[in-house]
């Protein structure tokens, strides 16, 4: 599945306006100065997916928030860290060592809740600029290796679009990166790909 770069382009903007709107929510919510980025975003196939994550070092011990969606587009989103960027991520909002004795249940908490606030936000701001709704389940936190974190999304992502952007965290002085991966289902890729269509041909966002 390959995508033109004028709707590479168009994607990527989706994506810089959900993690703007991600970062003003943990701003507020944790009173900490929070900044998201997202340099880039590439079309993978799984197989590629699984090899650009190993090449990160992201083989086993892997944080994974997954968020499913449906409606005029169908498929699932995750942000996935390591365990060392998780650690960082958690102590940079709750000043948490990995050593206490509570370590684990808090970085449950705490990555669930800003992978919740992150992945709602992103799929969020596709549904909103191609005006669409789509139904969310309940984000759901898991500890794993790649094929453990990637498996529920096999018969999604064999045959469907996969998206994936390496996502930087700049929590006041620590910098944290994590990867954003939507998976959209084989079904639902047309009406995707008609509707980013229609958002340029109105102008995109130039319009």
């Amino acid at each position: 599945m390959s995508l033109t770069p004028e709707q590479i382009d168009v994607i990527q903007e989706m994506i810089n306006i959900g993690v703007g709107q991600a970062a003003n929510l943990l701003n507020s919510i944790s009173g900490k100065h929070v900044k998201l980025s997202v340099p880039e975003v590439k079309v993978l196939n799984l197989e590629m997916l699984a090899q650009t994550l190993i090449d990160l070092g992201f083989e086993k011990n892997l944080s994974c928030v997954t968020l499913m969606f449906s409606g005029l587009i169908k498929g699932s989103s995750k942000i996935i860290f390591s365990t060392e960027q998780a650690s960082k991520l958690v102590f940079a909002f709750t000043s948490v060592e990995t050593n206490e004795l509570d370590f684990d249940e808090i970085q449950a908490e705490t990555l669930s809740e800003v992978g919740n606030i992150v992945l709602n936000s992103l799929v969020g701001s596709f549904a909103n600029i191609l005006n669409t709704t789509l139904n969310y389940s309940i984000p759901v936190y898991v500890n794993g290796n790649i094929d453990q974190i990637l498996s529920s999304d096999i018969n999604i992502s064999e045959k469907g679009l996969i998206l994936y952007a390496r996502t930087h965290f700049q929590i006041e002085n620590l910098q944290v990166e994590g990867d954003f991966i939507l998976f959209i289902d084989l079904e639902t890729v047309p009406m995707f790909i008609q509707a980013v269509n229609k958002f340029l041909e109105k102008g995109g966002f130039f319009n």
